[in-house]
């Protein structure tokens, strides 16, 4: 099945690992560049429990355009429970070693 990629309009099969990577890396470059960060927290217990989920995860609430809209980490694709945050940087070590991680209820 053929799919279009969000900003450079490319077309390609998901099925072709090069093409899937570039589609959704301007999927998410869509979503979340110009977008800010107005609010950190963990997810409620009650979010946790709609979800069918163990692990808590933060919760990034963002604004882009007018709209705010919120993310948070999975421990896969499928949402099947809260994953860690890890952060990464090349210029600064120590931010480099930080994560947020779940927390248990």
């Amino acid at each position: 099945m053929e799919h279009i990629t969000k900003i450079s309009k490319t077309k390609g099969d998901l099925s072709d690992s090069s093409f899937r990577r570039q589609y959704w890396t301007e999927y998410g470059r869509e979503l979340l560049t110009g977008a800010k960060i107005v609010g950190v927290e963990y997810l409620s217990t009650t979010d946790t429990e709609v979800l069918d989920w163990n692990s808590i995860p933060v919760l990034l609430t963002l604004k882009k355009d007018g709209k705010t809209f919120y993310v948070f980490p999975s421990c896969d694709d499928e949402g099947n429970d809260g994953g860690a945050l890890f952060f990464a940087s090349t210029t600064d070590p120590e931010l480099a070693k930080k994560i947020l991680p779940t927390i248990t209820k």
